[in-house]
Order: structure tokens, then sequence, then C-alpha cells
């Protein structure tokens, strides 16, 4: 089948490969450990890095893992720590420096409860205030409707590993839950649905004070299964279409299909999935995995591309948010994926992708992706990954042709002349 072509991310928006750090300005990374992974990151060919300037995700306020060296980023009554902040524009400068953007989030959905739709505003403004002069991107929230009607629950200082230790404490006892679930049910979906509308509304009201405040482009970053034009009103400020395929196999086909989704749903939109599969997380979603989700994405019309690793978002040790998985900072930082993509992003920006009115075709018979294609829109040449060279059907070289350079091997990082016996192929035509 044919998708629609995608258009470009708008002035302003490059077409980045980013890391996602979301621990970075906290003091599980030490200066000099932050400054080593922003220029390995710089040589491996990644272009941006996307960090939480707040609260991370899973942390409560008051838990010491959202700290900076310096303290919190915001006080329990909601002033500003500006020695933080000083922080956080010193580590992003030093990403500037080696060449790497800022993706800046400033807070995580549930955490509107939290700061208020005021505070929120306030907070975004401090952050346009002390970053806007250097090269960064905003994103307004991660997860803009997360845990609506449980904002409370890592207050003050809890993490979602607390959250799984006391849940099975707290659980009902089986003739008394069911007699009550009747009832429960039907507060829980009248105080979801006006609670959900207040959360919807208070972003929309944050979003619209942010984008009138900076020329930098806005994004915003949503639960699985919608869309930043489905979770906000006012997502015609945003710079592009997002979505979070999350973390869970039975998505890929999701790598392909929501680029068309959205080109049919809104024509001249970029698209951007700001979080496929990360690597490792669940123990699951390897080198493989993550040159699928890359290819797929971005010869699928994807504007840009982030890669995470569990244990690098988190800062990890093996025991901190454990309950995603074990492997560590050290474990993930040393992973060779990262090159691998970093390759790939090359030789895809030097073939000329992404185009914003190219054409996408899909051979994905029997819901088994075969082959994906991107065409330039002028018809100068195309880009074909193949996810098993073992079942794809390559065209025929033509007569008299060298292939050299006509193959690229993600695997290998490298153009080869003939392709491999199996594993990925990209076809350069």
């Amino acid at each position: 089948m044919s998708l629609p072509g995608m258009v470009a991310a708008p002035e302003g928006v490059p077409c980045f490969l980013a890391d996602t750090w979301w621990f970075a300005l906290t003091s599980r990374l030490s200066d000099d450990r932050f400054a080593e992974l922003a220029g390995l990151r710089a040589a491996q060919g990644f272009s941006a890095v996307q960090l939480v300037v707040g609260i991370p995700p899973e942390v409560g306020p008051g838990n010491a893992n959202a700290w900076s060296s310096h303290g919190p980023p915001w006080f329990a009554d909601g002033r500003p720590n500006t020695h933080y902040l000083d922080h956080a524009r010193r580590r992003i400068e030093r990403l500037n420096a080696v060449g790497l953007t800022a993706v800046v989030y400033g807070c995580w959905g549930h955490q509107l409860a939290w700061l208020g739709v005021p505070g929120a505003i306030a907070w975004w403004a401090r952050l346009v205030d002390r970053l806007d002069d250097l090269d960064v991107l905003y994103c307004l929230s991660g997860e803009t409707n997360l845990w609506i009607g449980a904002e409370d629950a890592l207050l003050p200082d809890r993490s979602t590993d607390d959250l799984r230790l006391s849940a099975a404490r707290a659980r009902l006892p089986g003739r008394l839950k069911g007699v009550l679930r009747p009832l429960r049910a039907r507060y829980v979906r009248h105080r979801h649905a006006a609670a959900a509308r207040a959360r919807r509304e208070g972003w929309d009201e944050v979003l619209g004070t942010l984008a009138a405040s900076t020329d930098r482009p806005v994004l915003a970053h949503v639960i699985p299964g919608e869309t930043s034009a489905d979770a906000l009103d006012r997502a015609g400020l945003l710079a592009a279409v997002t979505v979070q395929t999350g973390h869970d196999q039975a998505s890929r086909p999701l790598l392909w299909e929501w680029p068309a989704r959205i080109a049919q749903r809104f024509p001249g939109r970029p698209f951007i999935n700001l979080e496929p599969w990360y690597e490792g997380i669940r123990d699951d979603f390897g080198p493989t995995d993550q040159l699928f989700a890359y290819w797929v994405s971005m010869l699928a019309g994807a504007a840009a591309y982030c890669y995470g690793a569990h244990g690098m978002w988190n800062a990890g040790d093996g025991a901190f948010l454990a309950h995603w998985g074990k492997q560590s900072l050290d474990t993930a930082a040393a992973l060779p994926t990262a090159g691998l993509l970093g390759a790939s992003h090359r030789v895809l920006l030097r073939h000329g992708l992404p185009d914003a009115r190219g054409v996408t075709t899909v051979d994905a018979s029997g819901g088994t992706l075969r082959s994906i294609t991107r065409a330039r829109a002028d018809g100068s040449g195309a880009v074909t990954f193949y996810p098993d060279v073992a079942v794809a059907d390559l065209p025929a070289r033509p007569a008299g042709r060298d292939a050299g350079g006509r193959y690229f091997a993600p695997d290998q990082g490298e153009l080869v002349a003939q392709p491999p016996g199996e594993g990925p192929i990209v076809l350069l035509t």
C-alpha cells in the first residue's frame, strides 16, 4: 500500500536523532559523567538529548533522586530553585558545546496537580527566561494524561518502586471488595471524566502561554494510544503531531501504521514518535528491534527519531526503578546500538531523506513487515528497508552496473557491496 507523504518538520525543528536521559540533571549523574556521555553520543552521530528540567517521571518532588546536587527544581511552596536552574543551564550548554540540541521537558502530566496551572505557567516562564537563548526545543509535558485521578500517588517523596511494594498491602478482603466494586466504578467514572477535562483544559492553558512566550518549537509527549492532537485542544500550536508507542512487542505494527494515520488525519503536519521501545527495558527490545524501529519509523515518514535505553533514561544502578529492568547506566552506555543508529542516521540524511513530500510503500503481508520503501518526491531515488534479508525479495542488479554502495547493513553500520546472508539490509537506489 502507498502512504501519503509527510511534511517535514518546520524551520527550527531539525531531523534530529535523540537519546533519552530523563534523570540527566539529577545528582544520579555527576558533571564528569554527564560530559562523558554527551561526548559519546555526539561522536556516535546523535544530534539531540531529551531531558527533564524539573521533576523526572516515576518519583515525587521530595525524592532525592529527583534533585540535583543543588537541591530540587522547585521547593514545596512552589518557589523555583535558582541554583538548580543555573545548574540546568550549565549542563545544556555542555550539550550544545558538542553539537547536541536539548529537548527540554518541564513537567510530567500528573505534576500539573502538584504545581497548579498558575504554577506550571510560572515554571515554564522561568525555563524560557533561562534557556531560550540556547539550542533547545521545548516539550510541554511528558505523558500529559498520565495518572488522572491518582496524581498524589508519589507525594511527597515516593517512587514507583514504592508503589509496587505498597500495592499488595492495600488490597481489601475479597468479599468486601466485591460488594464495593459497583459503587466505586460509578463514582470513579464520573470523577475521572471531570478530572480528565480539567487536566486537558489546564495543559491547554499552559501550552497557550508557553507558545506565546517563545519562537522555539514546542512539542507534547502523550500516553500510548493517543496523539498529541487527541490530548490537547490547542494542538495546532505544537510543531509536530507526536505519539508514544511504548514498550510492548504488540506495538510493532504501530511503528509504520501511526505515521500513515497521522498523515491522513492531519495533512501537512510533521510526525514524531517521542517514545518507541527502550533497549533493554523489561529485558527486551535488543539491537535488532532498535534498528527495526529506526528504519521503519523514518521510512514511514517520521520527521525525527528518539532512541532510549533502560539504565540510560533513569541513570540506573540496577536497583533504582528496577521493576522496569535491572540494566544499569554503565551497561546501557556500552551497548553498540547507539553507534549503529548514528551510522544509519548519517546514511539516511546523505540519501536525501526525510523528504516532506516523499511517498512510502509498505509490504506487510500477513501482518509481518517484509519491506518498507520511502521514495523521494522528485523521483530521484528511494530507500528500502528489509528486516530479514533471508526472506527479502531484492530486485535484480541492473546489467553492467556496479552494486558497490547500493546496500547498507544496519547491524554492521557499513555500506556493503552485496547483501549479507542474514539480518536486515537497506537498499539505496
